[in-house]
């Protein structure tokens, strides 16, 4: 059996797993922008990543969708300014 170094069609290396954002975590990310920062409806953080522009999952499975962390973190800095806690 070959050695897992990630390079197989669809399969993603291990150590790249802790680095992927999945609904819920979406949810806290957003919710940083809010006024209370308070984690956000989960229909809307759906709508958010159904939205044109929202990077497209690493993971799209009928029961899961898993984004890169620096992918979402990317588009957050270009469509959320200040979702960091930074001051502008």
């Amino acid at each position: 059996m070959p050695a897992d170094d990630g390079e197989d069609e669809g399969r993603v290396p291990r150590a790249e797993l802790r680095d992927l954002v999945d609904i819920d975590q979406l949810r806290d990310l957003l919710g940083r922008t809010s006024r209370r920062g308070e984690r956000v409806a989960r229909s809307y953080a759906v709508s958010v990543a159904n939205s044109k522009g929202f990077p497209d999952p690493l993971i799209d499975h009928p029961r899961i969708r898993l984004w890169r962390r620096a992918d979402v973190e990317s588009w957050l800095d270009r469509n959320r300014p200040g979702w960091r806690g930074e001051d502008a």
